[in-house]
């Protein structure tokens, strides 16, 4: 008798209903990647490729009008997809020389919905990733601006500026 009760466990615990994956989106050890990234996180730096400036005001950074990071899969996303979401700021500055931005963003070979930032203040732009998108365990997200301020717009600032960004994630889908 005592020898079935693990296996009754394990079947209960197996047939829950709308389990909540998110759990275990945690970092991989062995890559040190994770699938959610602060952008002012110094673990996280390695993850950001191309297109991110420094750290500022310790919880933030720039990004040009194109960037890139790498992400972990997060558990469940071959089988069930996931969210990519991008939370940050579209300044008053940009805006005032911009107008609205559009941003586009690829997961791999996938291309996702484009997303139009209309005015300046935090945004989150958040766009459903199929699981087929998640073939290979590390997934390389690059996103684009169609407008942005060229360096040396401002005096001594030889950075060209769209976004301030905060975090990107990818989520399992429920």
């Amino acid at each position: 008798m005592l020898k079935c009760i693990p296996l009754l466990l394990l079947v209960l615990v197996s047939c829950r209903p709308n389990r909540d994956l998110s759990q275990y989106t945690v970092e991989d050890k062995d890559s040190n990647l994770t699938a959610h990234i602060r952008t002012a996180n110094p673990k996280h730096a390695a993850q950001l490729l191309t297109g991110f400036h420094q750290i500022e005001q310790e919880g933030w950074r720039w990004a040009a009008a194109r960037f890139s990071v790498q992400l972990k899969a997060p558990f469940g996303s071959p089988k069930l997809g996931a969210t990519l979401t991008l939370r940050g700021n579209f300044p008053d500055l940009v805006h005032a020389r911009t107008g609205p931005v559009r941003i586009t963003a690829r997961l791999n070979e996938f291309d996702l919905p484009p997303y139009t930032i209309q005015k300046p203040g935090d945004f989150a732009y958040s766009a459903d990733v199929p699981a087929q998108a998640f073939a290979a365990d590390r997934i390389v997200a690059t996103f684009a601006t169609d407008k942005s301020i060229p360096p040396n717009t401002f005096p001594g600032d030889g950075r060209e500026l769209a976004l301030i960004l905060a975090t990107i994630s990818l989520d399992t889908k429920q």
